[in-house]
This record gives C-alpha cells, sequence and structure tokens, in this order.
C-alpha cells in the first residue's frame, strides 16, 4: 500500500505531461506555447499532430519533417495553482526568521478564503519521442507517424479540507468533500496521420479545403482516479463527529511498476524502463478540416475521440456507510475513520476511462510587408478550444486565445506573443522566440510570461523549448 500512495502522489503532484496536444488544456510545443496556446490554424507539419492532422497538407511537396530528442530535445516544464501566488506561498509557508508563522484570526479566514472554490495544484514535464511527417504531390496527400508519451493530472483539493484545519473541532459545523477530485494517467500514444486537399469540392470560397484524420493506437502504463467523492462530516458536541462516507475511485498500474495493494499476497519489486508493459489498452482518432482564402486560413477538428480499457492490476477503493468518532485521543477510532474515509481496495476485472475529446476552431492571417506596409511578416491568429469531460489535459469550460508571430527581417528570430482565458488555466499570457537555421529550426517559450515580469504574483511557472528539422 505504501508503494501505491508514494506512486499516486507523483501522479497527482508532478503531472499533465503533453507533447503532442492533448485535450482543451494541456501544454503543448514551444511554438505555440509562445503564442499562448493558439494554434488550430496555424501548426503545420509535425507539429499538427493532436490539433488538426489537416494542416499537414500547408508543406511543400516532398518536404519532409522530423521531431526528436536532437539537436534540441522538446521539453515543456509548467507548475502553479489556480488559487494562490508566489507571495501567497512564502507568507503562509515561508515562515519567519526561519520558525513557523503564527496565523492571526485575519490569517487564517484570507487562507481560507483562498479555497472558496476549491484549489488545483499541478506539476508538468512533458517530452516527445518521435515524429515525422512527409507531404507528397497534392493528388496524393500528406503522411504522419508519431509516438508521443502522455502523463496528465489534476488534483482539486476541497474547501472543506482546508476549513476543517483552520476551524478545529467547532459544534454543528457539517463539512462536505464533494468537490475532491483526482485522475492521473500515464499514456502513450501510437499515431498516423494521412490528409489531403479536397478539389472535387465543388465551391467556389476557398482556395483550398483539405481534410485529414489521425489513427492512435493508445497505450496506458498507469491510471488514479476518483469517481465521487460524496463525503460529509457534521461536528457535534463533545468533540464527536459523525458524517457518511460515499467514495467511489479507480486505478490500475503496469506490473513494473512494483505496486502492491492491501489485497495482494506476493511483493513485487519496480523493474521501470522506457518500454514498460501496459495496464490498459484503447483506440482514438482525431478528425479535421482546413480551408484557405486568400491570407486567411480556418481550421475546424475533433480530437481524441475513444477510451481506454484498464485490465491489468486493476483495483476498485470503494467507502460508503457512517462515519463517527467520539474520542479523537483513540487512535483506533481515529484509524478506522480513515480507513472508511479513503475506501476499502478490491481486484477488479476492467474499467473504462474516455480520451480527452476536444472541438477546436481558429482562425488566422498572415500579413507581409509588400502588401500591409510592416516589416516582414505578421501572423495573426484567434482559437476556441472545448473538451467535453473533466479528463486531464482536458475542461468542459471553453477556452479563448490570441496569438501572434512577427519576423521583421532575415536573420531575426521570430517574434511570438498571446494571451488565453478560461479553459482549466485562466489567464495566461505567453511569449516565445523561433530561430530558423534552415535544416533545423529551434524554439523557445512560456505561457505564463507574467511570472517573469511580477514574479511574486505568478500563480503559473512555465518553460518549453524544442527543435525541429526539415528537409
Amino acid at each position: 500500500m505504501k508503494n501505491l500512495i508514494i506512486t499516486t502522489l507523483i501522479f497527482i503532484f508532478a503531472s499533465s505531461i503533453t507533447f503532442a496536444q492533448f485535450g482543451s488544456a494541456g501544454t503543448v510545443e514551444a511554438r505555440s506555447m509562445g503564442m499562448a496556446k493558439t494554434y488550430n490554424a496555424t501548426t503545420r507539419g509535425v507539429m499538427s499532430i493532436g490539433i488538426n492532422p489537416a494542416n499537414l497538407i500547408y508543406n511543400k511537396p516532398d518536404d519532409i519533417e522530423l521531431a526528436t530528442v536532437l539537436p534540441l530535445p522538446m521539453v515543456t516544464l509548467r507548475s502553479g495553482t489556480d488559487f494562490m501566488s508566489i507571495d501567497e506561498v512564502n507568507y503562509y509557508f515561508g515562515g519567519v526568521d526561519g520558525k513557523a508563522r503564527t496565523l492571526t484570526a485575519d490569517d487564517k479566514k484570507n487562507f481560507n478564503d483562498l479555497f472558496k472554490d476549491g484549489g488545483f495544484i499541478f506539476a508538468n514535464v512533458a517530452t516527445r519521442l518521435l515524429t515525422v511527417s512527409y507531404n507528397s504531390t497534392p493528388d496524393i496527400g500528406a503522411f504522419a507517424f508519431s509516438i508521443n508519451d502522455v502523463i496528465g493530472g489534476k488534483f482539486y483539493l476541497p474547501q472543506a479540507l482546508v476549513d476543517i484545519a483552520l476551524s478545529g473541532n467547532p459544534t454543528g459545523k457539517t463539512y462536505n468533500f464533494d468537490d475532491a477530485d483526482a485522475k492521473a494517467w500515464w499514456l502513450r500514444n501510437y499515431s498516423l496521420s494521412y490528409a489531403r486537399e479536397i478539389p472535387e469540392i465543388p465551391q467556389t470560397i476557398f482556395d483550398k479545403i483539405g481534410a485529414g484524420i489521425t489513427l492512435k493506437l493508445v497505450q496506458g502504463f498507469a491510471y488514479v482516479g476518483v469517481e465521487h467523492a460524496n463525503t460529509n462530516l457534521t461536528t457535534g458536541t463533545n468533540n464527536t463527529i459523525s458524517g457518511t462516507a460515499d467514495f467511489l475511485s479507480y486505478t490500475a498500474f503496469s506490473e513494473d511498476f512494483g505496486v502492491k495493494y492491501d489485497f495482494d499476497s506476493v511483493d513485487t519489486e519496480s523493474n521501470m524502463g522506457l518500454f514498460p508493459s501496459s495496464a490498459g489498452n484503447g483506440f482514438g482518432f482525431d478528425i479535421g478540416f482546413t480551408a484557405v482564402m486568400d491570407k486567411w486560413n480556418f481550421a475546424l477538428a475533433i480530437t481524441d475521440i475513444g477510451s481506454v480499457t484498464w485490465k491489468n492490476h486493476a483495483a476498485q477503493f470503494v467507502a460508503t456507510g457512517d462515519l463517527y468518532i467520539d474520542d479523537f485521543t483513540s487512535e483506533a477510532q481515529r484509524d478506522t475513520l480513515a480507513d472508511k474515509i479513503k475506501g476499502k481496495a478490491s481486484p477488479i476485472g476492467e474499467f473504462s476511462t474516455s480520451l480527452p475529446t476536444a472541438l477546436r476552431l481558429g482562425a488566422s492571417y498572415m500579413l507581409d510587408g509588400e502588401d500591409d506596409a510592416i516589416p516582414g511578416t505578421l501572423l495573426l491568429a484567434i482559437d476556441y478550444n472545448q473538451g467535453f469531460n473533466e479528463m486531464p489535459g482536458n475542461s468542459k469550460s471553453p477556452r479563448f486565445s490570441l496569438g501572434t508571430e512577427w519576423k521583421p527581417m532575415d536573420y531575426v528570430p521570430y517574434v511570438r506573443m498571446g494571451f488565453s482565458f478560461g479553459g482549466a488555466d485562466g489567464f495566461n499570457w505567453g511569449f516565445g522566440l523561433g530561430f530558423d537555421a534552415g535544416i533545423v529550426e529551434f524554439n523557445l517559450a512560456t505561457s505564463d510570461f507574467q511570472a517573469f515580469v511580477a514574479p511574486g504574483s505568478a500563480k503559473y511557472v512555465s518553460v518549453a523549448i524544442g527543435s525541429r528539422w526539415k528537409f
């Protein structure tokens, strides 16, 4: 059970690894991060995978692109909360002169107010194993193959947990934990994409229209997920606590993790490597459409349609019934209460989870120096992303974003900036640079530039680097 707890904490507090865009709000490669994750109508070549496969058609005939760990690995780091700034973290947890801070009544109230809508905590690291794309002639189309590891997770800290810690045990108060949630997984997608122009469709509006599809073979290595946590506690007289528990969660882990459940009779050792055995398997697909009209580019896609079935080393944790304790000094009563709240583990044959299905809409406009009286080229873009579930990397709250990419002249880097609103992240200010050396391109970005401008008030911190070969 100790290994299970450690592994679960790793997923909850150090997760959300995505590289090809996964869900409506997940982490992306450095170019798109610099534009505040504005990418639906602007990605090209290998960057299109996971966003809109139709955008593969925009490379020139016989163009080949490759993204891997060399010369610069594609890595994204992101961490933070949606409720507490760095200054607030330092105030409440930093102490005073090396000693713990004594909180006043106002401090406790202000700290509790930070969690009035619950608390979202995360830490992100991202990488891509391999992606290659090839664009043939327009009548044949474009192809791409990609291997992406996705570790995504999110943890919602219920406000009641903070309230009970600060308020103690006042008589007649009820604490509800219904908003508690945790979901995390490690998936590997083997993706095959195809896109083609569609001149057969009679139309006179657009210069070019195209469609694309990505088929994904999904291998799952680990999953931790709370289905519901309808638990409440009420304080009574004489320091009694009573309530009801209704909790259900599912887990599944590769045998190579070495996780031992309470019902397991044999210890297993961790044997982690680059290719662990699977805990589940599934299938998914993306479909996308794109159109060009003069300098305008329009995009529509639905991504990650599908599911994963978890069969290996799967378990469920169930807690139901009444809760009661009348003696906080009794270790036995405290342990019994804790066991009832967290649930009892039992083996399960299988369970399924949806992929983070999302709708993507985007439009972009390209200005160039010759026609628009600006130096170099300037790309303007707007996006709308809408998740259909609350799986890791996704959000049913819509996300809007605006992004720009400006290259003022030759031998000057691409300068990228953007703003994102809504979704799981709230407000983001992206900034990035791109260096095109012909055969290879380098990108550096952050989707949280406000953290560098005003670090004390920042809630998120991120940095992304990456490169791609172009032949």
